[in-house]
């Protein structure tokens, strides 16, 4: 049936704005401004070839298209290897992170985007979990 997740929808109310934020904030690379009539989305990734994307799309926009979907944030939790220094190198750049945590089973940070939608970052381990 499904072999993978390919992208997910992030619709945020100033496009043009987090789209420099997961660039510049980030590090994430465009890798594609898509287009069509007055519409414009993002998508953008850690790197060019991550199996899995980010798609970044006008909220009102969308609301207009589609009045009954949900366009909250989900949540997603990304990872490092290097959890400590992706810690300090996003608060250098003045984004907003909580503290580490150590669950026991995980390692784990949130930060908030320039919108204020809230993500997570939990340690890889070098065996991959």
């Amino acid at each position: 049936m499904i072999d993978s997740i390919g992208q997910v929808m992030l619709y945020v109310g100033d496009i043009e704005s987090a789209a420099v934020f997961w660039k510049e904030k980030m590090g994430f690379e465009r890798v594609e401004k898509q287009v069509q009539g007055t519409q414009v989305s993002y998508i953008v990734a850690p790197k060019a070839q991550s199996d899995v994307q980010f798609v970044l799309h006008d909220k009102a926009q969308v609301a207009e298209m589609n009045p009954d979907m949900n366009l909250e944030t989900p949540s997603i939790l990304m990872a490092a290897v290097n959890l400590e220094e992706t810690y300090q190198k996003l608060a250098a750049k003045g984004v907003a992170v909580h503290p580490i945590l150590d669950l026991g089973f995980m390692k784990v940070f949130n930060f908030a985007d320039n919108e204020g939608h809230y993500f997570a970052v939990r340690e890889l381990k070098h065996d991959g979990f």
